[in-house]
């Protein structure tokens, strides 16, 4: 049985009780619904019990996936670390030429990042040229991919510089 119908099967049993409206008696054979009512109580307590056991099993299950996660995410970012040292060894030695390397080829390109050397001043300018894209708000900060297309198309923004740079990428 599930426990809605145990429920609802205790409430009917409720509901056969009669009473003498004058001596307030119960009427008819009172062990028999108490004890029908007894064993559905004790029905509905081994569910609840299962239930219990369900909640621990599904606690005790997530602790240790968010275990193993820590786990992996530590991990991950060891591997990542020593996959940027081997990448710096591998652009050091190579000193910015293709390189092949019979598994794998060394490739350089050229990347370009804004610099923003006064984020206020940029800010400031970027309110009064009327350029809300390239500044979020509440706290203003610069919106870079905004303002390298501001950099890009001509215009001067004050504390805002192009950056040519050389990306190492292995494939």
């Amino acid at each position: 049985m599930k426990l809605y119908e145990v429920n609802e099967a205790i409430l009917s049993l409720y509901d056969q009780i009669e009473f003498d409206p004058d001596t307030g008696e119960i009427l008819g054979d009172a062990d028999e619904l108490f004890d029908q009512i007894s064993h559905l109580q004790m029905e509905k307590h081994s569910i609840l019990e299962y239930l219990a056991k369900l909640v621990l099993n599904i606690r005790s299950e997530e602790a240790a996936l968010k275990a193993e996660e820590l786990r992996l995410k530590t991990r991950r970012e060891r591997l990542s670390k020593k996959e940027d040292r081997l990448m710096h060894v591998l652009n050091r030695e190579c000193e910015g030429k293709n390189t092949d390397l019979g598994v794998a080829t060394v490739y350089y390109r050229k990347t370009s990042r804004v610099d923003v050397s006064d984020a206020a001043k940029a800010i400031r300018w970027l309110k009064r040229h009327k350029h809300p894209e390239c500044y979020r708000v509440p706290d203003p900060e610069v919106a870079k991919t905004e303002v390298k297309k501001l950099l890009a198309a001509g215009e001067k923004v004050p504390g805002c510089a192009i950056t040519q740079d050389m990306s190492c990428s292995l494939r």
